[in-house]
């Protein structure tokens, strides 16, 4: 069964040393930048749109899953699995092809919204990489 989430890896030279200041100020802006899409994600969970108990939106969360990996899910990293029901909330499981509701699609406006870039991630990456190397 398909499982929501968004995941994002950073690769390359720079960021093999596991001890160096850059890895570190990298898994911090990535934490940042899951927390704050995690924070996105349940901005479209409202009363009347995917939000009826408030309990998806409880579980969803953004976290540094490894070093230079972090993840926004349904609760997977803080509760061990999503939640049996946020694939047909998003919309990605075989239930919403069979049904009228198609999903809301709350992870994959992020992860566009992620894909496109912003001032917003620059800036992350920007004040972690100062306060690292001060």
């Amino acid at each position: 069964m398909p499982k929501p989430g968004i995941n994002f890896k950073y690769a390359g030279p720079l960021f093999k040393d596991p001890s160096g200041n850059l890895q570190k100020a990298t898994d911090r802006a990535l934490t940042d930048i899951a927390v704050m899409g995690a924070n996105k994600v349940k901005k479209q969970l409202y009363p009347g749109h995917g939000r009826v108990t408030a309990n998806l939106r409880n579980h969803v969360g953004g976290n540094l899953v490894k070093s230079l990996h972090a993840q926004i899910d349904a609760g997977e990293v803080r509760y061990g699995r999503n939640l049996v029901y946020a694939g047909w909330v998003e919309g990605i499981s075989s239930l919403n092809q069979r049904s009228i509701f198609k999903g809301y699609g709350m992870f994959k406006n992020v992860k566009e919204w992620l894909a496109r870039g912003s001032k917003e991630i620059d800036e992350l990456f920007e004040n972690a990489l100062q306060e690292e190397l001060e």
